[in-house]
């Protein structure tokens, strides 16, 4: 009887285990393919997605996603490298360091567009090391449920007198649905949030509406300009 009673125990344990697998791949190697299209449906590009490494677990961990776009005239951006932290099952990307690694991406072919020469590339290179990053980004719990209401957060990065800072508020769990995409068709949780980009040349805001399935992340994301629908990317492929 015992050792029934401790099966059971152990049966029930391992399903709720299994019913709180966080929002994310678990296997370095996996690649998830996405395309991005404007409102009307055309093709605006194409991201692939490769987790290139995988430390810890869940519980306490790191992972960095390499994130390649392709636009509509295949021409390739240069891969840029996502980094992700997990803390007791929530899923961080870390959009400090994204950021930052992107503004560098950035100058650095601007700079080799423009001719440059390696002199300019190292002075440049001193003046990105400047780079300050402050701020936070919280991210998807494991243990969510309809209702819930997710941590605002905001970035800032200032590269001499430019600065420009991400914040994300109103951030909600609207829902529960099965969505069909390229990839296949999903259980997901749908995230809303309300994003402000801002700078001293332009302060865009937009509204992002994520379905995100369990063992993956995002499978489909809607971006809003007030009530009109902008564009609408969905997961295309996975590999590996």
């Amino acid at each position: 009887f015992k050792a029934a009673a401790f099966s059971i125990f152990f049966l029930h344990a391992a399903a709720a285990v299994q019913g709180q697998e966080p929002f994310f791949p678990s296997k370095a190697g996996i690649v998830l393919q996405y395309e991005d299209r404007d409102a009307s449906g055309k093709l605006l590009s194409s991201t692939t997605d490769s987790l290139a490494t995988f430390s810890g677990d869940f519980t306490k961990g790191y992972a960095t996603m390499v994130s390649t776009e392709s636009n509509q005239d295949g021409k390739t951006t240069a891969p840029t490298g996502i980094q992700f932290r997990f803390v007791d099952g929530e899923v961080i990307t870390d959009i400090t360091a994204t950021m930052e690694e992107s503004l560098k991406e950035m100058v650095a072919q601007s700079l080799a567009a423009s001719g440059a020469s390696e002199e300019d590339m190292k002075e440049m290179g001193a003046v990105l090391d400047q780079t300050t990053v402050s701020g936070e980004c919280r991210g998807i719990p494991a243990d969510i449920s309809e209702g819930m209401e997710l941590p605002e957060y905001s970035a800032e990065v200032k590269l001499m007198f430019v600065k420009v800072k991400v914040s994300s508020k109103d951030r909600k769990v609207s829902g529960r649905e099965t969505v069909t995409v390229p990839a296949g068709t999903f259980d997901c949780f749908v995230v809303e949030e309300q994003m402000t980009v801002k700078s001293m040349f332009m302060s865009e805001k937009s509204s992002m509406k994520t379905w995100y399935a369990r063992g993956i992340g995002v499978v489909k994301e809607e971006t809003w300009d007030k009530k009109k629908l902008v564009s609408v990317s969905e997961l295309t492929a996975i590999r590996g």
